[in-house]
């Protein structure tokens, strides 16, 4: 079994692979084949952004068949019923930046009428997980709504009107264009996050990173292990 671990930078994942791999790496790599417990796992650095998720997402997809890809990453969190270091598993992305300014209103693409918003793999213009949770032990976490952004959200203006508009629970700047890749290519997938902030007005004074990359680590060496006993039964 071929299993698919994408992460837009490499500090996001650097103590799974070192779990994995079972020893410290401090090498930055944009790929790498790692064979663990009599699977093998493909780890892809995208790099940050739709773009470079997009582009490594479908390199790596056409090139070999998965029977699962896992997207691990942290996000900034609309919701205050969302811990700080918190592990999420995201459900549902849209993308929240793709359109035109209208005066002060904002049109997306279904609004403009350039993407249709059933046409597949959208549902109501929503891009939707499918895969069987917990088949991959993740049916505990909370369950999110995230929108994709190419600029991240810190006014609180703009906060206030793109919670309006999408009702999103957390923000990301990969997880619509893994979700496309995955559900275009028909490979199941999860994408699995860990809250590093709030999103309000800008100050990273409240953030703390290294708890939630901490948490999502050790999440993520739990997902490994779970499905590396659950292919040798």
């Amino acid at each position: 079994m071929n299993i698919l671990i994408v992460a837009a930078t490499y500090p996001e994942i650097k103590s799974l692979v070192s779990s994995i791999t079972g020893h410290e790496d401090n090498e930055e790599f944009s790929q790498r084949t790692i064979q663990y417990h009599q699977t093998s796992f493909d780890i892809v650095i995208t790099g940050v952004g739709l773009m470079h998720t997009a582009h490594f997402m479908g390199k790596a997809l056409a090139s070999n068949t998965y029977d699962v890809a896992l997207n691990f990453g942290i996000a900034g969190s609309f919701s205050k019923n969302i811990s700080i270091g918190e592990v999420v598993h995201v459900v549902e992305e849209r993308v929240a930046d793709l359109g035109a300014e209208d005066g002060e209103n904002f049109l997306d693409v279904i609004e403009l009428q350039l993407l249709n918003p059933d046409q597949f793999p959208y549902n109501a213009g929503k891009l939707i997980h499918k895969t069987d949770d917990v088949a991959y032990g993740v049916s505990d976490l909370k369950k999110v709504k995230g929108i994709s952004v190419n600029k991240v959200h810190g006014y609180q203006h703009s906060i206030d009107n793109v919670i309006q508009k999408y009702h999103p629970d957390i923000e990301s700047m990969e997880g619509a264009a893994f979700f496309y890749s995955c559900l275009m290519e028909n490979v199941p997938c999860l994408q699995i996050r860990a809250i590093s902030n709030y999103i309000e007005d800008r100050n990273k004074d409240t953030w703390n990173i290294p708890l939630a990359i901490k948490n999502l680590n050790r999440r993520a060496l739990k997902i490994i292990h779970h499905v590396t006993q659950h292919i040798s039964v």
